[in-house]
């Protein structure tokens, strides 16, 4: 277990206006120069329809057509990601386990701390369908007919390292070094595919950066995790508040330069001729893609005019919807461990659901990496002598996140699927949730126990060692935790692994699912004269980010450098 981090107790939140987030500069869109008809870009083309008005159909607009397929299948990636390590044992890997915050044991090592109200009926392990789950995951429970639940999954147990194979698998990378052209985050991996016909493609609200144990220095440029890998169309853009993404769309909209308009107009006065070059074919994606997102903006229904640009995010109905006040709005402001605060200049996650929703509606992005805004507001740390208070040692118990899930995942997430299924995909008969998947994750889990017998073979008195012992993080961060799958081709009603109640560690998995037959399914340990299964295997990161991409049509392999294969079973069968 590591060292608790200090987190302190104010969180300042203050107006977006005060802070601006790291736009990537490639990401200035009609800025930069273009040196040919094959520089031009979708949001070139928009622009210029936007300004001029869109051309007539005509035999251009048949090949542009013809000559791309992509977007007939579409499709929509979320990650919902919760900074800080949630406490999976009460979760979605729960473990039914005595509360030793009550019932003292002998031996402390052996001793499991649970919440004060542990085992009562609104604070215990249930099973829903085919999933059992913790109380933390009560509120959820609506959504889990069409949600898989992976609870046999490890990671490691630091807050940038992990958080940073969330979005980039698991390949041995090194956060201090280069970002190589070849790697990927997830996300990115996703928009390379689908993200061309979008004008933002791939929408994000973390910031790495924002973790307080990172040197701003030593990340600089692509260390850590780089915005701005693989193809222009598949780099990170930071949303933001909705001010400030109202304020990039219509930047987008307004600009077009005399430059940009003299080369979509000779593109379009010649895009016959155009069309049999090879070397254009981007262009020609990117006029097929504008020209479909422009009828988009303006067809009635889902349509977003310029005067409906300038509305994004503030309709009073879906603000309704989404639980969405003033002071959601805000950016905050924390301190890790002493060192300056920290801010993911973004909203909280309600906000950037809803956010999300508007802009899958209009058609203009395809992924988005929702996050919780407070920085480590997950990490809850506890030590031992907080279990108890007075000189009776009462009982206080372990920390509870049940407020927090409820405000950060249940509430807006249960919103935001219900918006994607009351929302037809253009005239197609089917929802936005039909082409949609999610991710659920945390970057770890959380201890309820701790180990003291390092402590106690000390050379120390007995009043060093008791105090030591009243002194250790009881909830650090641990490896063991889980992840879960939700969406339109997610096998729903099924969980795959399970923790063991003895071990407390992730029991492994068959290439089908199953639990590894030679362990215990409910100690959790490998049973007498049995070794672990050549096939089994323990669920990572990178297990979660391969399954992510396999679900969206993807084939996760050459797509970065993830190693993992993904988990074929989470997927619907045709």
């Amino acid at each position: 277990m590591s060292d608790p981090c200090h987190i302190d107790d104010q969180v300042r939140a203050v107006p977006a206006t005060r802070v601006t987030p790291p736009w990537p500069s490639r990401r200035r869109f009609l800025k930069r120069s273009l040196a040919s008809l094959s520089g031009l870009t979708c949001s070139d083309f928009l622009s210029h329809f936007a300004a001029y008005g869109m051309p007539h159909e005509s035999h251009a607009d048949r090949f542009a057509s013809e000559a791309v397929a992509a977007n007939e299948n579409p499709h929509f990636l979320v990650y919902w990601f919760l900074e800080g390590g949630w406490c999976g044992y009460d979760m979605f890997n729960p473990v039914n386990t005595e509360n030793n915050v009550i019932n003292r044991l002998e031996n402390i090592s052996e001793e499991r701390y649970r919440v004060l109200d542990w085992g009562q009926d609104d604070c215990s392990i249930n099973t829903q369908g085919n999933i059992r789950y913790g109380y933390l995951a009560e509120p959820g429970k609506e959504l889990f007919k069409e949600m898989a639940v992976l609870s046999s999954m490890h990671t490691g147990s630091g807050h940038s390292r992990d958080r940073l194979k969330v979005h980039m698998g698991d390949y041995g990378l090194k956060p201090t070094d280069e970002r190589q052209d070849d790697e990927r985050s997830v996300m990115q991996a996703f928009a390379e595919v689908y993200g061309q016909p979008y004008v933002l493609p791939s929408l994000s609200w973390h910031w790495w950066l924002s973790d307080g144990e990172l040197n701003e220095v030593q990340y600089t440029g692509r260390r850590g995790y780089c915005a701005a890998l693989g193809p222009f169309h598949a780099h990170t853009i930071y949303a933001g508040t909705p001010a400030k993404l109202r304020k990039l769309l219509l930047r987008v909209e307004e600009a077009s330069g005399d430059d940009v308009a003299r080369k979509v107009d000779g593109f379009l006065q010649n895009a016959h001729a155009e069309i049999l070059k090879d070397e254009n074919i981007d262009a020609v994606r990117s006029y097929h893609s504008a020209r479909n997102i422009h009828q988009q903006l303006t067809s009635r229904g889902r349509a977003l005019d310029r005067s409906q640009l300038r509305q994004l995010f503030q309709d009073a109905a879906l603000r309704e919807e989404f639980g969405v006040t003033a002071k959601d709005e805000l950016v905050t402001y924390r301190s890790v461990n002493g060192n300056k605060a920290r801010s993911k200049f973004s909203p909280n996650t309600n906000v950037q659901a809803m956010m999300s929703y508007e802009m899958m509606r209009s058609g203009l992005s395809c992924a988005f990496f929702i996050e919780s805004r407070d920085v480590r507001r997950f990490d809850s740390h506890n030590n031992r002598k907080n279990l108890w208070s007075g000189e009776e040692k009462k009982p206080k118990g372990n920390s509870d996140q049940t407020k927090m899930m409820k405000e950060d995942l249940w509430n807006p997430l249960k919103a935001f699927v219900n918006r994607l299924k009351n929302t037809e995909y253009g005239t197609t008969q089917t929802s936005l949730f039909d082409h949609t998947n999610i991710v659920i994750t945390s970057e770890f889990g959380r201890s309820i126990h701790g180990d003291v017998g390092g402590i106690l073979k000390k050379k120390i008195s007995e009043e060093k060692k008791n105090a030591e012992i009243g002194g250790q993080d009881i909830s650090a961060h641990w490896k063991v935790t889980s992840s879960a799958f939700l969406g339109g081709n997610v096998k729903g009603n099924s969980q795959y692994g399970r923790i063991g109640e003895k071990t407390l560690m992730a029991i492994p998995i068959m290439p089908d699912g199953s639990l590894d037959p030679n362990f215990d399914p409910t100690t959790g340990e490998l049973l007498t004269d049995k070794t672990r299964h050549p096939q089994s295997t323990i669920p990572n990161h990178g297990d979660v980010y391969s399954t992510a991409l396999q679900l969206s049509g993807i084939d996760p392999h050459g797509k970065g450098r993830n190693q993992r294969p993904p988990m074929q079973f989470v997927v619907k069968k045709s």
